[in-house]
């Protein structure tokens, strides 16, 4: 499966398993690409989950998501959800030099 430019493989493998893990959806993680589609796709993706997801996503990349970065296109697919953490991880101030890739 390839990912598109902006987004890097490993940033994708990472943020697939978190939404993976945090929605209960395993049998259907060999299914997901970046063009899966979230929000209104995955029934188990409500509102409740969605502050789950954005939890986890600040603990695993150690990033800070503000509330009023996240809109409804962030999710609307796997692989918009995995290009804005990677615009978050890439530049985020607080990660330092490096920060252009995922945490392992």
């Amino acid at each position: 499966m390839t990912c598109s430019p902006e987004i890097s493989q490993p940033t994708f493998e990472h943020v697939k398993a978190i939404v993976v893990a945090t929605l209960h959806i395993e049998d259907q993680a060999d299914d997901l690409g970046p063009q899966t589609e979230l929000y209104g796709n995955l029934p188990e993706l409500d509102s409740l989950t969605v502050v789950k997801l954005i939890v986890a996503l600040q603990k695993r990349f150690g990033v800070e998501i503000k509330i009023d970065e996240i809109a409804g296109d962030v999710f609307v697919t796997l692989g918009r959800l995995a290009a804005f953490v990677e615009s978050k991880v890439r530049w985020d101030p607080l990660r330092g030099v490096g920060a252009a890739t995922a945490p392992s």
